[in-house]
């Protein structure tokens, strides 16, 4: 090809992936337009807009789970006096533009894989839409694939975004030690020799310098998250142990990102509970999609590769992960594939020769690669409609109608009750927290240490009796806050207080969607019949539904 021909060529691809950026770009839009965030995107602002930087950096990651990277670039967003959405949404966006920007720019993909990577509902809708720090761990893993190739020659930049990519998520530390260690290992296993690649990495004395760098920050930033003995999230319970929680990792989640759609994101990986049908069905499934990545390494001597970073990424997610968090499979197959690419291009007819050599027609083999492919595409775009049309359709979250609702009645000067558990004092549900997103402050009485955020602070006995002891002291409520209206009784038998609570003064339905599934979820604002009437001027009249 002469010069001039590989500038056209380049100018071409160019233009082909800033069109698939454009319209990746102004379907996200859309999504984020139309989206209501929920608690799990309220939580990190209100963490953000109301503790210190000091309980960010220091003292929340401990209960949080995560490094606190996100949370710092909420709270300096949050400095330019935006609203809440306008705050997180922004710092959203940006993430999944350079996501973007890095798939359809600097990949070394063709152009088919370039217009077919952003159908992934992962990409396109999840780490989208809701404002969480998945999409800046996308973004910070493609910048690894796209140092690692030069790794040795520019090490510096490499260690650099491997921190970087730490500081994302905890996913992300784990993710980093295995790339980390599957460069070395895989090095040994080229050279036959772990004196040969030992010396190599020695006389790489900045690559050397740059491994014990990052190996210091990681230790740093999980001595930052590390949890404390009083952190919620460590006690609780599961119904799947670590062991089956690794397997489902291994050979349930590929199948769940790329294929068929068996969890349902309102519960974690280790408390869903799926058919044998469906574990049996994903794990073939999951099988074909390491067969197909085994492919590709083996020729390339990357078994070190594909092996390594997932399985530490997994031995993460076995302890504490949602479906949603399976877009860590395909951060890591987009990383292995991308890394691939850079030693040679991937060909259809690596996968047609492996079906031609067991005799398998030419024309069957290339149906069934071709086939694979479309049905993986297939089944995300539908997911990607079915969450577009609800996120256009439909609420995602109801704090939004609530806030509105509050502000025009004057309620946020009321007394309100959030409901708490009847296992922990400190446990709340979630739309009610998200109210304190609109507000410049905390709207209940009995929240923990009164903050606005949830602290994940697990409440001892003595701790729980102080705090009803403290919501007795406010007397009867004028709202009661929650889920659903019987959970009213809860807080009356376990702090007492007099009054019918039965009035539904509010009350409003939300729609999550995850892939073709969606979870309701419901908020109600409960009262007497006497505040009922001061407040609408009529008596309450149960509804038709209830009666009977």
């Amino acid at each position: 090809m002469t010069m001039n021909n590989k500038s056209v060529k380049n100018r071409s691809d160019l233009i082909f992936g800033l069109l698939i950026t454009a319209a990746v770009t102004v379907i996200g839009i859309i999504g984020l337009i139309f989206h209501e965030p929920w608690y799990e995107e309220a939580q990190p602002y209100l963490v953000a807009r109301d503790a210190s930087w000091y309980e960010v950096i220091f003292t929340i990651p401990h209960y949080e789970g995560h490094p606190p990277l996100w949370h710092m670039l909420i709270k300096l967003a949050s400095c330019l006096g935006l609203s809440y959405e306008l705050t997180i949404k922004g710092v959203q966006f940006i993430f999944f533009e350079t996501m973007i920007i890095m798939l359809e720019l600097r990949s070394p993909f063709s152009r088919v894989t370039k217009a077919l990577l952003p159908t992934s509902f992962f990409v396109i809708y999840h780490y989208c839409v809701l404002s969480r720090p998945y999409a800046m761990l996308m973004f910070a893993g493609l910048l690894c694939a796209a140092f690692y190739d030069k790794r040795r020659e520019k090490p510096i930049r490499y260690i650099l975004v491997l921190v970087f990519l730490c500081l994302c998520h905890s996913y992300g530390i784990a993710f980093a030690g295995g790339i980390v260690l599957a460069d070395i290992t895989g090095d040994i296993i080229r050279k036959r020799s772990i004196g040969k690649a030992v010396s190599g990495l020695l006389g790489n004395k900045k690559l050397l310098a740059g491994y014990i760098a990052l190996l210091a920050a990681a230790i740093a930033i999980m001595a930052d998250i590390a949890p404390k003995q009083d952190t919620m999230a460590t006690h609780l319970d599961r119904h799947y142990g670590y062991f089956v929680s690794l397997l489902l990792c291994l050979f349930f989640i590929p199948s769940e990102v790329f294929v068929t759609s068996f969890s349902s994101d309102a519960s974690s990986i280790q408390d869903e509970v799926n058919s044998i049908g469906e574990i049996i069905g994903a794990g073939a499934v999951s099988l074909i999609i390491w067969g197909i990545i085994f492919i590709v390494c083996k020729k390339r001597k990357m078994l070190a590769e594909m092996i390594i970073p997932y399985l530490f990424s997994a031995l993460v997610m076995s302890i504490y992960a949602y479906p949603h968090h399976s877009g860590m499979f395909l951060l890591y197959v987009i990383f292995v594939m991308w890394t691939a690419t850079d030693k040679e291009p991937i060909r259809l007819s690596e996968f047609t020769d492996i079906l031609k050599k067991i005799g398998v027609s030419e024309r069957y083999a290339l149906t069934y690669v071709v086939g694979i492919i479309t049905l993986s595409v297939a089944m995300n775009v539908y997911w990607d409609i079915c969450s577009y049309a609800r996120e256009i359709s439909s609420p995602y979250d109801n704090a939004p109608a609530a806030a509105e609702w509050i502000k025009q009645n004057h309620i946020d000067g009321k007394k309100l009750l959030i409901v708490w558990s009847d296992t922990d004092t400190n446990i709340y549900p979630d739309a009610p927290v998200t109210l304190n997103a609109y507000f410049d402050k905390n709207l209940y009485y009995n929240m923990e240490g009164d903050v606005a955020y949830v602290t994940h602070i697990k409440a001892d006995e003595a701790e729980a009796e102080a705090d009803r002891e403290y919501a007795r002291s406010f007397g009867a409520p004028d709202f009661i806050v929650c889920p659903y209206p019987l959970s009213t009784n809860v807080m009356k038998d376990d702090i007492g207080f007099e009054g019918e609570y039965i009035a539904e003064a509010y009350s409003g339905v939300a729609y999550r969607p995850f892939k073709d599934k969606t979870d309701e979820k419901h908020l109600y604002f409960i009262c007497t019949r006497e505040t009922y009437k001061e407040l609408y001027g009529k008596d309450y009249e149960i509804p038709s539904y209830k009666k009977g």
